[in-house]
């Protein structure tokens, strides 16, 4: 039997950690976070974020971190989250991987996501807010397997999780445990290329309902998150009207 290679496609921020980490705790996937992110930052010499630290060993090339994700799918179900930017010029080129994946996405109101990496990172770009590609991504998934691609937002997320995660599960046909929604705070290694940016998530032990930080820079005070803002939220809406709805779907089969 195929095991299967579940992709999040996020944008920073969006709160995909955290959902990453809840099935770290489901124990049926090997989790493969963000590796290509050594593309865009290493292999195309991009300025690295605040924070970002480089493991050398790590393969920066397509094609090898390809070719690592399908390995590792030939001896588990693998559960990959990672940034549309990232990678979308490869991605697209390569429709036979594409279609290899179980192509999910999750989202998070620009209002509150761009705040949050504004906080950790001052010099931030369009590119690295992600929403556009991570956008053009879904279009190309809907058009490759024909049905719309499942959606999750992230403020549906905090305020019924077992609802969106046991939604999330169903469509994509696998188990929904419920015992994962609630983890022992710990820290994932494979963190250690963001670790500055993963510390709510590895002191948590679930999902939480609401915002943990407040920002006191936001998009009626700070030009810039506006202007992001106003760029990023066409996106978000498009990918917006397609997400999992709280209470379209009741709590299931277990």
């Amino acid at each position: 039997m195929k095991n299967n290679i579940v992709v999040l496609w996020s944008h920073p921020r969006s709160l995909s950690t955290a959902f990453e980490r809840m099935i770290m705790n489901r124990g049926d996937f090997k989790i493969l976070h963000e590796p290509f992110a050594y593309i865009y930052y290493v292999l195309e010499k991009r300025g690295l974020p605040t924070g970002m630290i480089v493991d050398a060993e790590h393969p920066t090339q397509f094609e090898d971190i390809k070719n690592q994700i399908l390995h590792s799918s030939r001896q588990q179900n693998v559960f990959l989250k990672d940034m549309a930017y990232h990678c979308y010029e490869y991605l697209v080129k390569d429709e036979c991987f594409l279609q290899n994946m179980v192509n999910t996405f999750i989202i998070r109101n620009p209002a509150k996501s761009i705040p949050s990496y504004y906080f950790l990172d001052h010099n931030i770009i369009k590119d690295e807010i992600g929403y556009q590609q991570q956008y053009h991504l879904f279009e190309k998934t809907a058009e490759l397997s024909g049905q719309i691609p499942v959606v999750i937002d992230a403020d549906d997320l905090q305020s019924h999780p077992e609802e969106i995660i046991a939604s999330y599960c169903k469509r994509i046909n696998i188990k929904f445990i419920p015992e994962a929604l609630q983890w022992n705070s710990s820290y994932n290694k494979q963190w250690d290329v963001w670790k500055i940016w993963h510390a709510d998530v590895a002191s948590s032990n679930k999902i939480y309902n609401g915002s943990i930080n407040q920002y006191e820079e936001n998009v009626t005070n700070n030009d810039r998150i506006r202007e992001l803002y106003d760029y990023s939220f066409p996106f978000y809406q498009q990918m917006y009207q397609h997400r999992i709805v709280p209470d379209s779907t009741k709590i299931l089969d277990k």
